[in-house]
């Protein structure tokens, strides 16, 4: 199923990375939010959305597909450890999560990132936010 349709996301608020300050630049338009390198979770591990600019830092062309579970993207050898981050989010309510890893791109290499996770399950939306970075 590819996830072409990039829903609007709402600007979270307790992390440095995802700070007002942060957001205010991209309130008045919402187009400009697809500059962020972002992806949003479900408590499952599911994309919910994926921005323009992370779908390019990920190498992935407009008419690729992308898998919508995140975990098929993080190497094995970083997968314990995101996927203990993101559980204890759902069931411990963790709130902030950072890692180095690696990440399949849409051409099949791995490429490290630095991704930075905000916890918003309790908000209406219900996401987890991961901020990308590429190292």
């Amino acid at each position: 199923m590819a996830t072409s349709a990039v829903q609007p996301i709402a600007p979270p608020d307790s992390n440095p990375v995802f700070s007002d300050a942060f957001w205010k630049r991209f309130q008045d338009d919402e187009k400009l939010t697809q500059f962020v390198p972002l992806l949003t979770l479900d408590s499952e591990g599911t994309v919910q959305s994926i921005t323009r600019s992370a779908r390019s830092l990920l190498e992935y062309g407009p008419s690729q597909t992308f898998d919508p579970y995140f975990f098929t993207h993080v190497h094995g050898r970083n997968l314990r450890r995101v996927m203990q981050d993101l559980a204890h989010m759902v069931c411990q309510r963790k709130q902030h999560a950072r890692w180095l890893l690696r990440l399949r791109t849409g051409t099949g290499r791995w490429r490290w990132y630095r991704a930075t996770a905000l916890n918003r399950l309790d908000a209406p939306q219900e996401r987890v936010f991961v901020r990308l970075e590429r190292i």
